[in-house]
């Protein structure tokens, strides 16, 4: 058995040779082989039949929360990246633009889909942003949006806006590939990455483009703030992955001292114990305001590409210093050696460290500005690369 999956491996790498795409053509064809029994089960037609369109005079978006809105982080300073985006939009376009349809976690495919395309479609509703990568409120288990998509882009004259947090990963952009190949009214907005072009050749996407932190939770976050001091130098405050652990031995090694997530009740040293007991959203940003380094790795943390990190904007939104190692991702909004550092390997890291604390006077005016720039893009970032990028599509825009 051994030898003949072996076989099969290596044949499958030598078609793979011959047709590159081979493996997300498979991909597709089983996806649509799935569609087709689902939209069957569904019975969509029938169900859709009685639809009346509403008044699309004026913009309006509608915002699927991942995680929410029944839960205790869907507020100000939650830490839910949906309440933010849509509290954001709220700051950016007002209240009456912006509504919220929640998608029960139990709540059979084909019911919730129906229910979305009718609201959308009889509220007059222009513009929809939902996370892509997996349904709502299923915990990434399930993913059925190529059906949604095919059902509603017929009915409907609006944009999807594809929300990716991880396009680092083949399979999430195969799949929104597989979106954005079945109408142009499908836009991408991912978060970390420039993705022009790599869904449809020639076609613009949105991103990077910071997650937004709206103005509703810095109030919150500064107000918890507003007393505490800076009482570390150089602090790292993230998730541990195997690649960090090893980077930041490498840098102790060097004598630099690191303060690793010291808002933590309880001490973490691997990726394991580093997800567990996770401190909340507001201890966090906390903990950058008591820093006046930051350091950001940002390397994917499944491979080697860089991506634009949402601490770049949190970090300098709490007045911290944030040294970094990425290229055209945060230099896209904040100006290099100004309003943030740079370092080129974790082997440069303690010199230029070093440098930043030898000078005060440098470290205060590149914080300051720092911040300056990130409360005044920390939802124009998110939003307006949106509607820049709905005016490169020629599609319409939330502006109004």
């Amino acid at each position: 058995m051994g030898v003949l999956t072996e076989i099969r491996r290596s044949l499958g790498r030598v078609a793979a040779l011959v047709i590159p795409d081979l493996d997300e053509r498979i991909f597709n064809r089983r996806r649509n082989t799935e569609v087709r029994a689902a939209l069957g089960a569904g019975d969509y037609d029938s169900a859709l039949a009685d639809l009346v369109v509403g008044d699309q005079s004026s913009p309006h978006l509608v915002v699927i929360p991942q995680v929410g809105p029944d839960v205790d982080t869907w507020r100000p300073a939650g830490g839910n990246f949906l309440y933010e985006v849509a509290q954001a939009a709220r700051e950016q376009y007002g209240d009456d633009r912006v509504s919220i349809f929640a998608v029960g976690g139990d709540e059979p495919e084909a019911e919730w889909h129906q229910r979305l395309i009718r609201h959308l479609v009889e509220t007059g509703a222009t513009h929809l942003i939902a996370q892509v990568e997996a349904d709502p409120n299923t915990a990434q288990k399930k993913y059925s949006w190529d059906v949604f998509w095919s059902q509603l882009h017929p009915r409907w004259d609006g944009v999807f806006l594809g929300l990716v947090t991880d396009s680092y990963f083949k399979w999430i952009t195969a799949a929104a590939r597989r979106l954005a190949r079945m109408a142009p009214r499908f836009m991408l907005v991912d978060i970390c990455m420039p993705m022009d072009g790599v869904l449809v050749p020639g076609r613009p996407e949105v991103g990077p483009v910071n997650m937004p932190v709206s103005d509703a939770s810095l109030a919150v976050i500064d107000e918890t703030c507003a007393d505490v001091d800076r009482i570390y130098d150089v602090t790292f405050i993230g998730t541990l992955y195997p690649y960090r652990v090893e980077m930041l031995d490498r840098i102790r090694a060097t004598g630099a001292a690191v303060a690793v997530n010291p808002h933590r009740e309880v001490p973490a040293t691997d990726y394991e114990s580093s997800r567990q007991f996770v401190p909340s959203y507001v201890d966090y940003m906390k903990a950058l305001a008591q820093s006046r380094i930051t350091i950001n790795f940002s390397q994917a943390n499944a491979g080697t590409q860089q991506q634009l990190k949402t601490r770049i904007l949190e970090a300098a939104a709490m007045g911290c210093l944030v040294l970094t190692d990425d290229v055209d991702r945060s230099d896209r909004f904040w100006i290099p050696e100004e309003e943030y550092g740079f370092f080129a390997t974790p082997e440069d890291l303690p010199s230029v460290v070093e440098a930043w604390l030898k000078d005060p006077e440098r470290l205060e005016r590149a914080r300051l500005a720092g911040q300056r720039r990130a409360r005044e893009i920390n939802t124009s970032s998110f939003w307006g690369g949106v509607d820049v990028g709905l005016a490169r599509r020629g599609l319409r825009p939330l502006m109004g």
